[in-house]
């Protein structure tokens, strides 16, 4: 079952619990009930939300991701379950046991995906030198082919962005760079969310390992739905531009909507949150050397 992403921005709210329903109260007294075990992600935008530590609790409990965002609307922190699966210790003893090879492998094979996803977003000639990068990635990607993809696909895929100079900049404030930011913040948290929901530990990465972060493998297995991201974002900038050229609250409706986005796993179809823990159990195969594979979200 698809959960519910509850995006709270545009009026205060207070979120509370009462018989085990998340209850959200507004100011004109009106008043909207879900079950926690149906919400997959609250994303609290508005500067004047409160919420009781019993609903937070609750959500916690039930497997949910809160994000909290800053004053341009885009996250600036995270919470996350951390007894969402009855295999905890042993899945994270698994993953420090993973060695560097095992670890190799599965960015290879992360790479591989993510590069065949852009290349698909593209027309030739792009598109074949990208699936050419694509069949030639070595285990840990030693010649850094996501690199050199990255340079074709960008300026082939946003070519007007790139000729006025507006490039890929997770810094800038520019609609084009906000959308992206905004765009993998919520990509970035239903991946945490999966990976806590197996029972891996988010800091272990495979591939990133900054010192400062603390879903190392969410940015690492997000990698290959970025894409998915940068089409939505295509559609986006296309539109006419807002007042200011800001985000606004219909661009960030339309990318919270990647996470019920159909895609395609294996032989099956469905939208992209109900995917993702089969996507997530495959990277762990991977790393427990239970399978050569890996299974990867298409769209």
């Amino acid at each position: 079952m698809t959960k519910h992403t509850l995006d709270i921005s545009q009026r205060p709210a207070h979120l509370k619990l009462r018989n085990k329903q998340l209850i959200l109260c507004f100011e004109d007294n009106k008043e909207r009930s879900f079950s926690c075990e149906d919400v997959g992600v609250v994303i609290l935008q508005h500067p004047a939300i409160s919420l009781s530590s019993a609903a937070l609790n609750a959500l916690l409990e039930s497997g949910a991701v809160v994000i909290i965002c800053g004053k341009n609307h885009l996250p600036t922190g995270m919470l996350l379950p951390t007894t969402t699966h009855t295999e905890l210790v042993p899945r994270l003893m698994a993953q420090i046991k993973a060695g560097k090879p095992a670890h190799k492998r599965v960015w290879q094979a992360i790479v591989e995906a993510k590069i065949t996803a852009q290349a698909n977003q593209i027309s030739d000639p792009y598109h074949t030198r990208l699936c050419h990068l694509a069949k030639n990635v070595k285990s840990g990607d030693p010649e850094n082919m996501e690199a050199q993809a990255a340079k074709i696909y960008w300026s082939a895929y946003f070519p007007d962005r790139y000729k006025e100079g507006d490039k890929r900049d997770p810094t800038s404030e520019s609609l084009f760079n906000s959308a992206l930011n905004y765009g993998y913040a919520i990509m970035r948290a239903a991946v945490a969310r999966s990976l806590v929901s197996a029972g891996l530990q988010p800091a272990l990465g495979v591939h990133h390992h900054r010192r400062n972060n603390p879903y190392c493998l969410a940015d690492d297995v997000m990698e290959p739905l970025r894409p998915l991201v940068d089409k939505t974002v295509r559609q986006i900038i296309n539109l006419p531009i807002p007042d200011g050229g800001k985000l606004s609250a219909d661009n960030r409706r339309q990318l919270l909507s990647l996470l019920t986005h159909d895609v395609t796993l294996g032989s099956s179809k469905g939208p992209l949150m109900a995917s993702l823990p089969r996507y997530v159990s495959s990277v762990f195969r991977m790393l427990t050397k239970e399978s050569n594979s890996l299974v990867v979200p298409k769209f």
